[in-house]
């Protein structure tokens, strides 16, 4: 058992369990941490189940700092939790510029988790980053909340992000509704928008208050041609296989930010 937050997961770590053993740890996979129960088959861990957590992270030589690229003097920040940070030319001029906003029609009311709904988008969507705000977003030029981030896609210059607005006030929790939204800039930002909202209606179609996506863990030297489908997110030592429902596997496609897409 890991009793701090991990990025990767050690060969050792499956090494040295039996087979039929069980792993338990604090995985963050796109900068969102879920406990995880992996069991060992083979060279292979399966997850067995998903808890949402948050631990304490690393510290010493497995210690990781998170790449990230301000934009707007500090304003913004762009979080690349897994892979390398991504090229920005060009986003702080979008920024400054009109925002192009698409209506998800995917609603949600008070109190209620949407944490599948960001690991979904952090798993399968390419171009992936988390960007978070330090001003008030009456000030600044996102409507994202001071000191929280927001689900994004990054283009040649373009961003969207994902924001939840409130479409519905009332005199009690269950009277209140929000609407899921994408905002977005940059010549790139309405073809980006269109692509975040289908992924915010694929998940409220397939996956909303469902079970946990399918996780394998393989070893980092698997090939390809023995990855099962899914969408595959690459770390350091291993290979993080996840399956969602309602998508389907298609052949491999070119790595994007150290992940090969392989469904849609």
């Amino acid at each position: 058992m890991i009793t701090y937050n991990v990025r990767d997961i050690a060969p050792a770590w499956r090494e040295q369990l039996a087979e039929g053993g069980r792993l338990v740890l604090p995985l963050e996979i796109g900068g969102y941490t879920r406990a995880v129960a992996f069991e060992r088959r083979g060279d292979v861990l399966h997850a067995r189940k998903f808890t949402h957590c948050g631990f304490v992270p690393a510290q010493g030589e497995h210690a990781r700092t998170t790449p990230v690229v301000d934009l707007l003097d500090g304003e913004l920040q762009a979080r690349f939790d897994d892979g390398d940070p991504m090229a920005v030319e060009g986003l702080e001029a979008a920024l400054r510029g009109p925002r192009h906003e698409v209506a998800t029609g995917v609603t949600m009311g008070s109190g209620f988790s949407f944490g599948s709904l960001q690991l979904y988008a952090a798993t399968t969507l390419p171009g992936f980053c988390r960007l978070a705000a330090h001003v008030d977003k009456g000030t600044g030029a996102t409507r994202i909340a001071k000191g929280s981030d927001a689900p994004a896609i990054l283009g040649d210059g373009s961003l969207a992000y994902l924001v939840h607005v409130q479409t519905r006030n009332g005199d009690s929790p269950a009277r209140q509704e929000w609407e899921w939204r994408v905002d977005a800039f940059g010549d790139q930002g309405p073809r980006l928008a269109e692509r975040l909202a289908a992924t915010v209606r694929a998940w409220d179609r397939d996956v909303r208050g469902g079970a946990d996506p399918g996780l394998t863990v393989h070893p980092a030297d698997t090939p390809e041609h023995r990855l099962p489908p899914g969408d595959v997110l690459d770390k350091r030592h291993c290979r993080l296989v996840l399956r969602w429902p309602g998508r389907v596997a298609l052949l491999p496609a070119p790595v994007e930010r150290g992940r090969r897409r392989r469904a849609t």
